[in-house]
């Protein structure tokens, strides 16, 4: 096993890279125009959070990030913030920030398991206003179980200030998360109340922050505005063992199986328990507690979405959270024994999560390049358009290619109106396309005539821009074939005034590209 401390460096910097590069290549999109519109004033979040969201940690944090207007930023902040908050959970077992040798296998474990395990990583990660909601909040609930479990162990009765932050913090997470932070804050007192027969007043302020936090967040008035909606009415109005029925029947499994891979990960982890437990090997009392109360806090998480009419993919990231805080407590128990088996069973499980890495990485990068370079075709649409003092007009929606899982991508959620407004125009609408036309941006231009443009690239794809609708064929000229293709076999979608149809071939080397009446 590699031990060297100097080495798990050399990893934040790589993860740091690794998500700064997709980042970077993500377009801003979906509710993100709506925050950046929100900006920084006083009057503009107290509306927000009277008529619509009680997350107030979470859109603050989508309008401070937003307001830079940065690319540079973006990128450079979700990959600290990712690899923050991984190394917050690596690091909570030891209660110290110390580097230590068991961090050369604990952070790949915990940081290749969040990316490949992850039960949304586009709309949790690849998303400034998801982040915002769903890493930021955890990254906080991560920062406050380590203080919590470095002030229970160490029995630290001094009030930590940065803790009374966290807690107010924790406590605004999320609906599914910050009820919980608060239940792990009354367990704190209510341990000490029963086995110490004390009360520390350091924990009970904590625990004070975390339920004034909870309050601000589920009690806000845009909560229950929301709650009022026709859909949401539908939901309330059924019996609650019909509700209870259905999240229990319907939602919950289909949920866990999001994730995974990263309960397959922690049975390995148990397996390698047993075999050392069976070689009479000891594991720590207190962290074996802490992996199982983990387990515990994050199946809640989860079951508690019975009172939500709604509960999207993203959400489950909370419970994630609470798997990976269980991986991190039982893997640093294994190695902690300092046992063989223990060691390479852990980097077994490490090497065989970089080989599934690998491959979900690569179709990522490759997916995300594309999305960017279709971005920048939509924003010459709506710069166009504009110019020509259009007010109402049409892009074309996101296309994604392969991924490792359906959660790779962002969100495709369009609001009209806020494009519209914030790109200076009344309505821009999208167009769901359904094929890669990113070979507008990056492709070889060739006119065809006076009403049709073809774009081709070295990928083989293929495509025609017409003023007017087009039939008859497509010859299609490379290093060492000819294909002549039906144009009624081209995909095919039309963005305002312009016809699009979309083709690709095996062939990599096209030279030229003619239209045949």
């Amino acid at each position: 096993m590699i031990t060297s401390k100097k080495f798990t460096p050399f990893l934040l910097l790589v993860a740091f890279s690794l998500v700064f590069i997709i980042e970077w290549y993500t377009p801003i999109h979906s509710d993100d125009y709506r925050y950046s519109l929100l900006g920084l004033s006083f009057e503009s979040h107290l509306h927000h959070y009277m008529t619509w969201s009680g997350r107030v940690v979470a859109d603050l944090v989508s309008s401070l990030i937003l307001t830079t207007n940065s690319r540079f930023f973006y990128a450079c902040i979700t990959g600290l913030v990712v690899v923050a908050f991984c190394y917050l959970i690596v690091k909570t077992p030891s209660r110290s920030f110390r580097l230590h040798k068991n961090d050369v296998l604990l952070f790949p474990l915990i940081f290749l398991s969040y990316w490949i395990s992850n039960p949304n990583l586009g709309q949790t990660t690849f998303w400034i206003v998801g982040s915002a909601n769903y890493l930021w909040t955890n990254l906080f609930a991560a920062a406050w179980i380590w203080g919590m479990y470095r002030i229970c162990v160490e029995n630290i009765t001094v009030t930590k200030w940065y803790m009374v932050a966290l807690s107010l913090f924790a406590g605004c997470s999320t609906e599914s998360i910050g009820p919980f932070i608060v239940a792990l804050a009354a367990l704190a007192v209510a341990y000490d109340a029963w086995f110490h027969k004390t009360v520390i007043l350091s924990k009970l302020l904590y625990l004070c922050a975390s339920i004034a936090g909870a309050l601000v967040l589920i009690f806000s008035p845009g909560n229950f505005i929301r709650a009022s909606g026709e859909t949401h009415q539908v939901w309330y109005q059924k019996p609650l063992t019909e509700r209870i029925a259905y999240h229990l029947t319907e939602r919950f499994f289909s949920h866990q199986a999001l994730i995974w891979i990263g309960w397959v990960v922690l049975v390995l982890l148990g397996i390698l328990a047993f075999v050392c437990i069976k070689r009479n090997v000891t594991l720590n009392r207190v962290k074996t507690v802490m992996m199982w109360l983990m387990v515990c806090v994050g199946i809640g998480t989860s079951l508690i979405m019975f009172a939500s009419p709604t509960y999207p993919d993203r959400v489950m990231n909370g419970t994630f959270m609470f798997i990976l805080f269980a991986i991190a407590f039982l893997a640093s128990n294994l190695l902690d024994t300092r046992q063989r088996v223990a060691n390479r069973g852990v980097a077994a499980i490490v090497l065989i999560l970089v080989g599934v890495f690998i491959w979900s990485y690569t179709l990522m990068l490759t997916a995300y390049k594309r999305v960017w370079q279709q971005d920048q075709v939509r924003l010459q649409i709506i710069a166009h358009e504009i110019a020509g003092q259009q007010r109402i007009f049409t892009i074309p929606d996101f296309h994604f290619s392969k991924l490792q899982n359906s959660g790779g991508h962002f969100g495709f959620f369009h609001d009209p109106l806020v494009y519209g407004e914030y790109f200076g125009a009344e309505n821009i609408d999208k167009v769901k396309v359904g094929f890669d036309y990113s070979v507008l941006a990056t492709g070889n231009k060739q006119i065809l005539n006076d009403a049709v443009t073809a774009w081709f690239n070295a990928d083989g794809d293929i495509m025609l821009v017409s003023d007017a609708p087009l039939e008859g064929t497509v010859e299609i000229s490379s290093a060492s074939k000819r294909y002549i293709l039906p144009v009624a076999q081209f995909k095919q979608a039309t963005i305002n005034q312009a016809y699009w149809y979309y083709h690709s071939v095996p062939d990599k080397t096209i030279k030229a590209i003619a239209l045949v009446p």
